[in-house]
């Protein structure tokens, strides 16, 4: 079974980098991925249009499946993508939902 440190180096070269939605250009410069059992948060530290940030992401059991030993890339695309469309749909309801702005933490 892949470790947390197993699991953040296989989403790694997914997530980190230039990641754009046509919108809004996020720099993610950092990964974390934090095991909780049958659940995991993958904390992002990313530069934005409006400053340094630290995001976490709560993923499902479901999507815990990428601690199964050796994950097939169809899963480890499925699961980045779904990481990707969550951390967009934060940048876009940061300032009007009050649960996307928990998941936030501005760092500078």
């Amino acid at each position: 079974m892949p470790s947390a440190a197993d699991v953040r180096d296989i989403l790694a070269p997914h997530l980190v980098g230039r990641l754009e939605d046509g919108l809004v250009l996020l720099d993610v410069v950092g990964l974390d991925v934090i095991d909780h059992g049958r659940r995991f948060t993958v904390a992002m530290e990313l530069f934005a249009p409006d400053g340094h940030w630290r995001v976490h992401l709560e993923c499902d059991s479901t999507e815990h499946r990428i601690f199964d030993g050796n994950p097939e890339e169809e899963l480890v695309q499925a699961v980045a993508i779904s990481l990707r469309i969550r951390l967009f749909e934060w940048w876009h309801t940061k300032d009007s939902e009050r649960k996307s702005a928990r998941m936030g933490e501005r760092l500078t």
